[in-house]
């Protein structure tokens, strides 16, 4: 068959998105996929991240399945091209040039938003039978020049989906975010990929993974948001599927974030080495954002403050003054502390007080630690500029 008489076209015009859909030979996709995880250390350790016995057992039911000549669904894939590249896309008149277009663009700017266990099936199905290589699947590609609109597609093809390890899984989804990110922050900040074993050990480092969380929880407006929790996971994407389909979404976020690292960086100036791990739960400054419980409180602090509470439909109008606000009130929070010694600053953060505060037996724990920093970081969005301490934050 023929795949150039099969592309399809369409063009979102609500999320500024190209769809087009069209066939391509296995094996040719499977490359142009490896290609695209180079960084993450290959498709094959997307492979060992699905454990559980029924994921295993429909894995190798599918893999047989293709054996015998299934057809799988298209698989999706989302790109992050420039003008150039999605003209090129979009006016490809086969399926051969549109590869060709995919194959010039850098692979972190390409990841499979939907199928990844399929494109694994395909990866062992071919190393049984690499006749398979050969045989035409459908692919649709989700072509977009502002993240926003990727965002979107992703959290609306994946929703209620959890189908592999869940850092992993977010890692990869949200591949394109993570570098858009990255690009527009400081040198010296750095988001870990899982497969990189590395750890937080100075302000400005966090897990990728902890970062995507916290877009989801900034574009729900509320921190009690466990991936895992299927039910609550699909109600929060209510709210994250209309703040990230705006086109300034990311900016906030983006802004929002530098806000956090400008606070990280100098609550990170208190180092209590001598203190034994185990003996308090925030041992010095460089701890507050490590815990990611704070780090949700930040983000949905600010992300009420501009957004509204959840339920609320957003004004967009004023979110760009009450961005303002926010930025004023933390630059401020940040200027104050900056004129502050050590000795000082260790009295400003009142970290004693904090350490009571999480020091609470309960059955759930997490929930009342991000419930804990939403409140003290919403006095600072509101009042940082003129707080005595951090003591009336942790008391709020």
């Amino acid at each position: 068959m023929n795949s150039s008489s099969c592309i399809l076209k369409l063009r979102d015009s609500r999320t500024s998105c190209d769809s087009v859909v069209f066939m391509i030979n296995a094996g040719k996709f499977i490359e142009l996929v490896t290609s695209s995880y180079e960084n993450k250390g290959g498709i094959d350790g997307q492979r060992d991240a699905i454990k559980t016995k029924s994921a295993l057992s429909i894995r190798k039911r599918l893999i047989e399945d293709l054996v015998s000549g299934a057809v799988i669904p298209p698989v999706t894939i989302g790109v992050l091209a420039d003008a150039r590249q999605r003209d090129k896309i979009w006016q490809a008149l086969d399926a051969d040039a549109i590869d060709k277009v995919l194959r010039d663009i850098p692979s972190d700017l390409i990841s499979i938003i939907d199928g990844m266990q399929r494109t694994t099936a395909l990866i062992e199905a071919i190393a049984k039978n690499p006749e398979i290589a050969k045989r035409l699947i459908r692919v649709e590609v989700w072509c977009a020049e502002k993240i926003n609109g990727l965002i979107y597609r992703m959290l609306v093809l994946n929703s209620g989906q959890i189908p592999w390890e869940t850092a992993r899984q977010l890692e990869t989804v949200y591949s394109q975010f993570i570098n858009t990110l990255q690009t527009g922050l400081d040198e010296d900040v750095s988001l870990f990929l899982k497969d990189e074993r590395r750890r937080r050990v100075a302000p400005g480092q966090f897990q990728a993974s902890t970062v995507i969380r916290l877009y989801l929880a900034f574009s729900a407006r509320r921190a009690e948001f466990d991936l895992k929790d299927r039910v609550a996971e699909d109600f929060a994407k209510l709210d994250a599927l209309e703040s990230s389909s705006h086109d300034e979404f990311f900016g906030y976020f983006q802004s929002t974030f530098k806000l956090a690292l400008a606070l990280d960086r100098e609550f990170s100036r208190i180092k209590k080495e001598e203190i034994p791990f185990g003996k308090v739960r925030i041992r010095d400054g460089r701890d507050i954002f490590k815990a990611e419980p704070a780090l949700i409180g930040f983000f949905v602090a600010v992300s009420v403050k501009l957004f509204d509470v959840p339920g609320f439909d957003i004004d967009w109008s004023q979110t760009p003054e009450r961005m303002s606000n926010v930025s004023d009130n933390v630059t401020k929070l940040v200027e104050r502390i900056q004129k502050l010694d050590d000795t000082a600053l260790e009295q400003f953060l009142e970290l004693d007080v904090l350490n009571e505060r999480l020091d609470r037996r309960s059955g759930q724990v997490g929930r009342y630690e991000r419930d804990l920093f939403t409140r003290a970081f919403s006095l600072v969005v509101d009042r940082g500029g003129d707080l005595p301490s951090f003591k009336p934050c942790w008391l709020a």
